[in-house]
């Protein structure tokens, strides 16, 4: 129902879709073509400096994008309501408006449990860095200095507690985000409908425009409380890649954040995409043979 009755808060809904849409496409791309290309340079330098300025290059190009969308919610929220330019892989992906916070902890998450997992084997010989990195399954690049490639590697008891908190924190919070959500919109068609059958009758009467005033209101509160929920959920975003990256090393953020970029780079593969929306078209008895590889 949003959906429908969205653009009548806005008078440039469709310029301003569109504006945003025009957004995300150059932040996109700045973020293929420039940062994740320095990123992984300076992964496989030998500066720790340049390394920790492009990590940090890349939080704040993921930073400024949530704060632009905290901008679009706040000038036409029907902008986070119908993402028609996303694809059919992120579409699933969105929670009010964005990723789903929980990505960000389960691509960390799965940096711990890699280095964890039964393909590291005590007899391991640890004093050779290109044994490890071959066992790394994210990255196939070229040979990483032995820092990086043991970035990972016994993670620290306050790393794998801070991440115990930070899940814990959106176990909580998601449910209640998305139920205040779930409360704002029942309330609003509720009130909708109770004032527009006023109205109604009121027009039979010949008179009708409090009424109407009041559904405007309605309307109007209702979006506010969306806006508020959609922010809310975009700071916990921010707030969570916060966490993470405070809590790991320079070299653990430089490989959490090119998986980041590297996850959402991979979901506008063109060649993924037609790859499974062929797949839904197929029978069941054929979709063994239609999963597509990661990359």
């Amino acid at each position: 129902m949003l959906k429908a009755v969205a653009p009548l808060f806005s008078r440039s809904h469709k310029q301003q879709s569109r504006s945003f849409k025009e957004y995300y496409a150059e932040w996109f791309n700045t973020l293929k073509n420039n940062h994740l290309p320095l990123l992984r340079h300076s992964i496989s330098g030998d500066s720790l400096t340049i390394l920790s300025t492009h990590v940090e290059m890349l939080h704040q190009h993921f930073q400024s994008y949530y704060h632009a969308l905290d901008a679009a919610a706040t000038s036409d929220a029907s902008q986070l309501l119908s993402q028609e330019w996303r694809n059919s892989l992120e579409k699933p992906l969105l929670w009010l408006g964005d990723l789903h916070p929980s990505l960000f902890t389960n691509l960390a998450r799965s940096f711990l449990q890699d280095e964890h997992s039964p393909d590291h084997t005590d007899d391991e010989d640890d004093s050779d860095p290109h044994h490890h990195h071959h066992h790394h399954h994210h990255f196939p690049l070229p040979e990483r200095p032995w820092q990086v490639a043991m970035a990972w590697r016994n993670p620290s008891e306050a790393l794998t507690a801070r991440m115990d908190q930070i899940e814990c924190g959106l176990r909580v919070i998601v449910p209640a985000l998305s139920d205040r959500l779930k409360h704002a919109e029942d309330a609003f068609v509720g009130r909708v409908m109770g004032n527009w059958f006023r109205c109604r009758d009121h027009h039979h009467k010949g008179s009708g425009a409090s009424s109407k005033v009041a559904v405007g209101a309605d309307v109007k509160a209702h979006m506010e409380e969306l806006v508020s929920v959609f922010l809310y959920a975009n700071r916990l975003r921010r707030n969570v890649l916060v966490d993470i990256l405070s809590a790991t090393t320079v070299y653990q953020a430089a490989l959490f954040l090119e998986g980041l970029a590297q996850f959402l780079i991979g979901f506008r593969d063109h060649e993924l995409v037609n790859a499974v929306e062929h797949c839904k078209a197929l029978p069941l008895a054929n979709n063994k043979q239609c999963r597509p590889r990661c990359h």
